[in-house]
């Protein structure tokens, strides 16, 4: 059972097409990064892996700390901006990011401007991500990085300076192609 809380990113597409992609397995150490509701790592916590969340959102640290208590599942969810301040090694991090272009988001709120926009292109804020997990990063460990084809190939460049991407998972919407990428360290 998932409650949402009013101002916390609802599940959607997105939410899902990443759940049906991640292989997390018995005592692995994850990180979610912007958990919103909880329900990614919520799932990882019911296979049996050591979980922590991030959010920037209080509201969404709440709620994912709600649905935690609400599902009988143990996870440790932090308030902070994206990875930082955390410490360790995680074998499998993952990341919905929010992948919308600045362009045109005036009228949005400021909680949905935090759920919805990347950066003035869209790429910015997993380009970011990009740059300061790689430190939290087993040497054995992947990435779960959700792309849209609003932003794929800005993130995608970036990625392959480091990372070797393969994709994991897609699905196409009347108006983007979403795309689940696994990124491993490069050999």
């Amino acid at each position: 059972m998932i409650e949402v809380a009013e101002g916390v990113y609802q599940p959607s597409d997105d939410t899902f097409l990443l759940l049906s992609a991640l292989e997390v397995k018995e005592d692995v150490r994850v990180l979610e990064v912007g958990t919103g509701t909880g329900i990614i790592a919520l799932h990882c916590a019911k296979a049996g892996a050591r979980v922590t969340a991030t959010d920037i959102s209080r509201l969404a640290v709440d709620n994912a700390k709600r649905n935690a208590m609400l599902n009988d599942l143990e996870l440790d969810v932090v308030q902070t901006d994206l990875s930082r301040g955390l410490g360790g090694k995680f074998d499998v991090i993952i990341f919905n990011p929010p992948y919308l272009c600045a362009v045109g988001s005036g009228a949005l709120e400021e909680a949905e401007k935090l759920q919805l926009i990347g950066g003035e292109v869209g790429s910015e804020l997993s380009i970011r991500f990009l740059k300061e997990v790689g430190e939290l990063m087993a040497e054995q460990g992947r990435i779960y990085l959700l792309l849209s084809s609003e932003n794929k190939e800005g993130v995608l460049q970036y990625a392959k300076r480091g990372y070797e991407p393969a994709q994991a998972g897609k699905k196409s919407l009347f108006f983007e192609k979403l795309e689940v990428y696994e990124l491993t360290k490069a050999r």
